[in-house]
Order: structure tokens, then sequence, then C-alpha cells
């Protein structure tokens, strides 16, 4: 696949002044009609986040991110600047006929971070900065390689790229990030294909009563909220199912070498809907006999070849 390089975005000077001006920006992307990212987050007769909070649609993934709410009940505003939730619908993918290889066509450069300049220039989002030198990854909530799929048709080839804002993103300690949360994305990917569609609903947890535990940012900068635990629900239907996830941040066996060939033993990390809405205060729109069921056991990622990483996991050339 061909790729061209596109300017920035044009904005309004004012939020070009309160914007890095290194930062890349959104790319123009066509929706996909038939999609529906937030299927189980958002009621389809409000034009709004329940929670109150600020709605982001993206090609591949919609996103909730926090706005100047009172969290904590204290009677001021809090900013955490992180999303609240990422929701996305997943399917299946088929290489084409002419294509001999058995891997994504994905985007040849990384792409940088980018903020949304509106929510940066009220205070609300933060810029790269306050991720540069943390010591934290910005921890991806929708996954491009997941959302690369919907990039292998030119109407949407900008998906992949835009889920490098960092509405799409929380602090997370490395270890975690590249090693057993990236090993659940790959299975989620698994999943979409044995199965055809499935929706990832995924955000931070910050324990209930208490202050963030930690921050980033240095002084200047917009202070992030580092997360105590991230969630992960992931939804297919006919007949409907759920597996519910919430990972500590730290935790057994995180340190140990990275490996696709590893068993992360991800059932430990196995809860309920109900479980996670008491941590976050959100409402899922999930049938309540299947929010307080807990799953005793993974799906079965099927025949697909998990060991090579093909079809659902890599990229052609990496």
């Amino acid at each position: 696949m061909k790729r061209i390089l596109i300017g920035f975005l044009i904005v309004p000077a004012l939020l070009l002044a309160a914007a890095p001006a290194r930062a890349a920006g959104k790319k123009p992307c066509e929706p996909p009609g038939d999609y529906n990212h937030a299927r189980f987050v958002l009621d389809p007769d409000l034009d709004k986040d329940p929670n109150g909070d600020i709605l982001r649609e993206f090609c591949g993934f919609t996103v909730s991110f926090d706005s100047k709410d009172d969290d904590d009940g204290d009677g001021k505003a809090d900013l955490l600047r992180v999303p609240h939730w990422v929701s996305q619908e997943v399917r299946g993918w088929e290489p084409p006929e002419n294509n001999g290889a058995l891997c994504l066509d994905t985007l040849e450069e990384r792409p940088k971070w980018f903020t949304d300049p509106g929510l940066f220039a009220s205070g609300v989002a933060p810029n790269d900065d306050s991720y540069r030198n943390s010591g934290f990854d910005r921890g991806h909530m929708a996954m491009k390689l997941l959302v690369e799929r919907l990039a292998q048709d030119k109407k949407h080839r900008h998906a992949a790229y835009n889920t490098h804002t960092l509405l799409n993103a929380v602090p997370q300690r490395p270890k975690f990030n590249r090693c057993i949360w990236k090993n659940l994305e790959y299975l989620t990917g698994a999943w979409a294909q044995e199965y055809g569609k499935i929706w990832i609903i995924q955000g931070p947890v910050f324990y209930p009563g208490q202050p963030p535990a930690a921050w980033i940012g240095e002084e200047g900068e917009r202070k992030v909220a580092v997360p105590d635990a991230v969630f992960k629900i992931v939804v297919r239907d006919k007949p409907m199912r759920v597996l519910a996830f919430l990972y500590p941040q730290m935790g057994p066996e995180y340190f140990l070498p990275c490996s696709d060939n590893r068993n992360y033993r991800h059932e430990r990390f196995l809860t309920t809907v109900d479980e996670i809405e008491k941590l976050t205060g959100l409402d899922f729109r999930l049938p309540e006999r299947l929010e307080g069921a807990r799953a005793d056991s993974l799906w079965d990622p099927g025949v697909v070849d998990l060991k090579n990483r093909r079809l659902f996991l890599s990229g052609c050339g990496r």
C-alpha cells in the first residue's frame, strides 16, 4: 500500500498557539457506517455521554474523555486527563486474494502522538510533553493493530494513524503495557477472527475514595493521573457472551521477560462487569444477567496460529 504523508489539520490560530507546534494532528477518515463502536456503552437515544463527559468519535473507536467534573465530591473540578472509556467494534479480517502474505499492511512509520487542540487549550487534555521522559508508556486503549483492519479500506486509511491521539492513552507501566496487556490485545484479535465480530471496552481504574497514587508531567506541564488498574470488557453476540478483566498495573509475574509464547494466565484477572462499574462509576448497556456473571475461562481462540502471530496479529515486515 503506497502511503502519502499529508499536512497538519488547519485549526484556529489561537489553538495552534496553545498546542505544541511539533505535534501531529488528527487525519480525516470517513467513519464506517455499519460499525457501532459504542453499542454497549451509549444509549442510542442520547447525543452525549450519560456520565457527563466528553465524547469524541474516530474511525476505529469512540472515546469518552474526562471533563472538568467533580469526581471526588469536594466541590472542585478534577482533571485526570485520561479517557474514562474507549470502545471499539473489531471484525475478523481476510487477506485479499491477490495478497500472498497472511498479514495486515500496516503503517510504515510509527505516528507521532497528538492531542486535541480544543481540549488542550481548555486545559482538559495533555500534550505529549507530559508523557515524554516520564518513565511511563503512552498506553493505547484501542490497539492500533486492531484498528489497522479498517485501514485496509482506502476510505478509512487514516484509522490506525488516529489511534495515536492522547485521548486514546493512559500512563501505563512499560512491563505491564508491553507484556501481559499486549498479549490480551492479541487474544482479542484472535477472538474477532474466530467469532467474526466483537466489541472491546477499556479504560482506567482509580481506586474509589482516594486520590490518584501517582501523576506524570513536570512543573508547568499538564499533569496526567496514573491509573491504579486498567479494565477491558470483551463482548460477542449470537449468543451474547462477556469477558470482563481487571488488571492492576503492578502484579505477579509482570516483571518476567515478555514473550508471545508465555502463558500469562489471564484467567486470574477475570471479574464481573458489575465490579468494574462499582470501581469506575460507569454504567454499561449489557443484560443484568451478564453484568453480574464472572466467566470461568477464556474463549477458545480457535485454530489461529498464535505462535506466529499471523493474520490478526502482525503487520507485514514487522
